[in-house]
Formats: structure tokens, C-alpha cells, sequence
């Protein structure tokens, strides 16, 4: 299929793309894992989940997200990386979207505790929720030009 943008400039784009989405998603992660009571405490102020599967998520998000992080730095499996993190900005996107539809007010514990919960920054967090999963899905279209015999 030809498109309009030149490939070089497609892969500029993708390269960039996987930088800051991986460099954003080892971040956060990082950030996740050195402190991760907030993070329960913010999962839990969705009023979403079962208690019981709020420390086994705050346990274990950060670790998902700085492997689909690295694994989309490096372009190993980088289609995989990619969904994975499309998945799980979704679900992020879901989450902060039927909490503003609810009138509840949190923090997103996105890059660590002590966030500003105000209408505002709830709607800034949903617009860069859906901007990463753009980006993530950009990549994971682009990914499949990578695979052998394409």
C-alpha cells in the first residue's frame, strides 16, 4: 500500500514514537515500583475493582509497564509491546473517563502519588491517555512492516 508520507519519514516517526512511548512507559513503571502504596490507594479510589485485586495490581502493574516500556525501547517483539501498552492505556483511558462520568475525583497515579485531582487535570490526564494510545497504536501498525517478507 503506498502512502502519502515518504518511508524514511515514516520511520523517523515510528523511532520517535517508540522512544518516548517506551521512555514514558519505564518512567512510570519506575516510578510505580519504588513507591507502590499510592498507586493501591489510587486504584482504589475508583471504585472499580474488588479490594482484593488492588494490591495484586498496584503489585504488579509497574512491572508490565516497564517491560512493554523496555520492550518497545529496544523493538524486540515491539508489535507486542505496542498492544500492550494500547491495552493498558485503554483500560486507563476507561477507568479515568467513568470516573469523570461518575463525579469522582482522583488522582490518576500515573507518575507516582501526591497528584492533582481537580475536573481540570482529570480531563488533561484522559487527552494523554488518548494520546498514548494513539501513539501506541501508530507503532503497532508501523511494527508490522518489521516482520520478515514484508
Amino acid at each position: 500500500m503506498k502512502t502519502l508520507i515518504p518511508e524514511r519519514y515514516m520511520r523517523l516517526l515510528d523511532v520517535a514514537i517508540r522512544i518516548i512511548l517506551g521512555a514514558v512507559f519505564v518512567y512510570a513503571g519506575w516510578v510505580k515500583v519504588v513507591d507502590p502504596l499510592p498507586l493501591a490507594d489510587s486504584i482504589a479510589s475508583f471504585k472499580m475493582l474488588p479490594r482484593m485485586l488492588v494490591n495484586p495490581l498496584a503489585l504488579g502493574l509497574p512491572a508490565f509497564e516497564i517491560a512493554a516500556g523496555l520492550l518497545l525501547l529496544v523493538g524486540w517483539t515491539r508489535r507486542v509491546a505496542a498492544l500492550a501498552i494500547v491495552t493498558v492505556t485503554a483500560v486507563f483511558a476507561i477507568a479515568m473517563l467513568s470516573a469523570l462520568i461518575r463525579g469522582i475525583n482522583v488522582d490518576c497515579g500515573c507518575f507516582g502519588a501526591g497528584g492533582d485531582s481537580s475536573l481540570l487535570t482529570m480531563w488533561l490526564h484522559l487527552a494523554r491517555d488518548l494520546l498514548l494510545l494513539a501513539g501506541a497504536a501508530i507503532s503497532y501498525r508501523l511494527g508490522y512492516k518489521s516482520w520478515p517478507g514484508r
